[in-house]
């Protein structure tokens, strides 16, 4: 019988704070961590707003490695940030004996565009000796080993926007069949750059909306598109009787996991192959649609992304009872890429903690065809015993997490 495997640890850093707690009240209250990109001059682009992370939070102690961290592309930092509290949040005693897997989409896509820049203005003999081990993408993963001084097995998943939530199942499934006892595992992504909007724009996905307070659009008639986030989210996934023994507090069961291919074309979402992606992970739980309170969704403000998610929670919940309630936090965060999945964990976690659900902000007119589906607008406290969360990414690659209060 396959091995419960429960939360015992929790990092997170994004816009709205440097962990959980701060995450969970900006949800609450509805705040927007939305505002004028500082990273570099938007003026030349129609998208000016970005989720920023407030990098005088993100302090590291003096401790190994420093030197090299402070060095690094952001995502690396922000996922060691997130690694760091949620290992001392787990208070796991055998650091030796775990696994890291991470998901990153693009990594250091920062450091690429201002290496290339120094190079064509400054010469080659500018380049910096930390550009490419600041650039790739399994830098993350292996930095959180090297600090912590895990030995086991270390996967870096670039699954694009669904790599954190793969990352999650994978380091699950690991423990399950007892390959670890424990892993850290989570996504990381901080991509604030020219190259990142320009291409974005091409594609016509980005919001251009001018008030950040009313930018992006989840669900909303009005929706027009993403905003870029920066985020990592990280959390320590145990064995339960490993963690019970050790007198662990658990935040809750990761209690299915499923990820399969199909997409409309290469960046739309086919809303049937997201439908048998959220029924395989309610199996792998083995649970009833039904048994589903509430929906940590995708949902980015993008018009067909929205679209066909709510199409296919539909789809996988018709023959249920009752419908969950669904949600998105991409009008609080932004969209973290790699990060979304995992972010959306955090955010179910202590929804399932506080048993309330947080609203989807920025929400003023529910597209006409979403009439039938629960969308939380304001905080609803409501008993909730299982959340879904849904990630997916270019290329159609989907993934669903489940994820129950113990």
């Amino acid at each position: 019988m396959p091995r419960s495997v429960v939360v015992t640890g929790m990092g997170v850093v994004c816009s709205l704070g440097a962990d959980a707690d701060e995450l969970w009240k900006g949800l609450i209250a509805g705040r927007s961590g939305i505002g004028p990109v500082t990273r570099f001059d938007p003026g030349r682009f129609r998208s000016r707003h970005a989720a920023e992370i407030d990098d005088t939070r993100v302090v590291f102690e003096s401790v190994p490695l420093r030197f090299e961290i402070e060095r690094m592309s952001g995502f690396v930092r922000y996922a060691l940030f997130a690694a760091d509290r949620a290992l001392k949040d787990s208070g796991i005693a055998e650091p030796r004996e775990g696994g890291v897997y991470l998901g990153v989409a693009m990594g250091g896509l920062p450091s690429i565009e201002a290496g290339v820049l120094k190079q064509e203005h400054q010469g080659t003999r500018k380049t910096s000796p930390f550009l490419i081990p600041s650039l790739i993408p399994n830098m993350a993963a292996s930095m959180i080993a090297l600090r912590h001084g895990i030995e086991g097995e270390q996967v870096t998943v670039a699954g694009a926007c669904a790599g954190g939530a793969q990352a999650l199942g994978q380091a699950m499934r690991a423990i399950r069949c007892g390959t670890l006892t424990w892993a850290v595992a989570g996504g990381a992504e901080a991509v604030t750059t020219p190259i990142t909007y320009s291409g974005f724009e091409a594609m016509r996905v980005l919001s251009r909306g001018e008030d950040p307070e009313l930018t992006p659009r989840p669900f909303d008639e009005r929706r027009d598109g993403m905003i870029v986030g920066e985020a990592a989210a990280v959390f320590v996934l145990e064995e339960r009787e490993h963690a019970e023994a050790r007198g662990a507090a658990i935040h809750g069961e990761l209690a299915g996991f499923a990820s399969n291919s199909g997409g409309e074309g290469i960046t739309g979402l086919s809303s049937r192959h997201i439908t048998r992606c959220m029924a395989d992970a309610l199996t792998d739980a083995a649970l009833a649609p039904d048994a589903v309170d509430c929906v940590f969704a995708q949902a980015s403000g993008m018009v067909q992304g929205d679209a066909a998610e709510l199409e296919a929670i539909r789809a996988a919940t018709a023959g249920a009872r009752r419908r969950p309630l669904v949600t998105s936090i991409k009008g609080h965060t932004g969209y973290a890429f790699a990060a979304n999945g995992p972010m959306n964990l955090a955010a179910s976690l202590m929804a399932l903690r506080h048993q309330t659900v947080p609203p989807t902000v920025k929400l003023d007119r529910t597209d006409p065809s979403f009439a039938d589906v629960d969308i939380a607008r304001e905080p609803r406290g409501t008993a909730i015993r299982r959340c879904l969360i849904n990630a997916f990414g270019f290329g159609g690659i989907n993934a669903s997490l489940v994820v129950s209060r113990t």
